[in-house]
């Protein structure tokens, strides 16, 4: 009886083993298919493209999140003994905002252009103002200065020269940068991808083999959903690649006078006074004219409306008449038709007595 205890132990114990390790086994297989599809996507890709779209995942044991380093080195660092296969390479978005004050305006602009243009960048978009208000005077004593903003995108491995030869174009006034990894969020649609299509030939498969059109109908909604929830993942995907590639840059070109530490010196209270004066005249001269043009643009609507006001209030007043007399006329003849009956009663009382 121990005997067959034992071995009833014996054998479920090792059931238990093999079905572990057949787990671990399908673990190890589901990584080292990742890591295969992976390094098959970058073979024979350059540096530079590797730079690009860069996103070595090791498991956590391999590596210590502090070993982050930036993947435009390309060189070892004096300070780091770190072997290659150490260095743990994630997927980085740059962007930075900068503004630069300049006393030659044209010729910062010409010269910020040939940077973009060496560093291969373009520009996402763009604004040009000289400074001058929207009103149709013109003020020969204003002055106006120009200021140009715009958003950049240069190749993530120019970054730093980029933003470097940009902020010498005259005296930085500011500058923000920020860097954001968005290795996990690609990681996570990567593994969502796959289990999506996966998914999308389970059900292409299903659809071949289904006969009911009421069955079919309802594997190709589901079809049709996955599919869009696909095209959603690899359009983000796609995002993601172009941002690591290409970093941000928000750059404001202002133009100034002169450089100074200090303040400006403020005006005397009689200056501001005359100042205001000058501007309040200028106001009420734009308010004149903006008026006079409102005027003009509704002038023939105005007189259209009038003329069908003018037509409707004669034909109601003619209407009004026309009640009146007709009123009228009926109020006559009623007394009349009164006076004639009084008029007959009289006479039958007279011709009675």
């Amino acid at each position: 009886m121990k005997k067959r205890i034992i071995f009833a132990l014996l054998m479920s114990s090792m059931i238990l083993t093999s079905c572990a390790s057949k787990e671990m086994s399908d673990m190890s297989t589901a990584t080292n298919e990742a890591e295969i599809a992976y390094d098959s996507y970058y073979e024979g890709q350059t540096d530079d493209a590797y730079y690009e779209y860069t996103a070595d995942f090791k498991s956590e044991g391999e590596v210590n999140s502090s070993e982050t380093v930036h993947a435009t080195s390309t060189k070892e660092s004096d300070n780091s003994s770190l072997s290659s296969t150490e260095i743990k390479r994630d997927m980085l978005v740059y962007s930075c905002r900068m503004s630069v004050d300049v006393l030659k305006f044209d010729e910062a602009l010409q010269s910020y252009r040939q940077i973009m243009d060496k560093y291969e960048g373009f520009i996402e978009t763009e604004n040009f103002n000289d400074g001058g208000n929207t009103s149709r005077w013109y003020d020969s004593e204003r002055e106006k200065w120009n200021t140009y903003t715009a958003t950049v995108r240069v190749p993530s491995k120019s970054y730093d020269a980029f933003c470097s030869e940009v902020s010498e174009l005259g005296d930085l006034r500011n500058k923000n940068a920020s860097v954001e990894n968005v290795s996990t969020e690609y990681t996570d649609l990567s593994t969502t991808l796959k289990i999506y299509e996966k998914k999308e030939e389970r059900y292409i498969s299903m659809l071949a083999d289904i006969k009911d059109e009421a069955q079919a109908v309802i594997v190709e909604d589901k079809l049709t959903k996955i599919q869009i929830e696909i095209a959603k993942i690899k359009t983000r995907m796609n995002q993601i690649k172009t941002d690591v590639a290409y970093s941000y840059v928000y750059v404001t070109i202002n133009e100034v006078k002169e450089y100074t530490a200090e303040p400006v010196k403020t005006d005397t209270f009689g200056q501001r006074f005359v100042k205001t004066l000058k501007d309040t005249g200028r106001g009420f001269l734009n308010f004149l004219e903006d008026l006079l043009f409102f005027i003009i643009n509704i002038l023939p609507y105005a007189l259209l409306i009038g003329g069908v006001v003018y037509v409707f209030a004669r034909i109601v007043k003619a209407i009004k008449k026309a009640r009146e007399k007709r009123n009228r006329k009926e109020y006559e003849t009623r007394i009349k038709k009164e006076n004639a009956s009084k008029e007959e009663n009289q006479a039958s009382e007279e011709k009675q007595s």
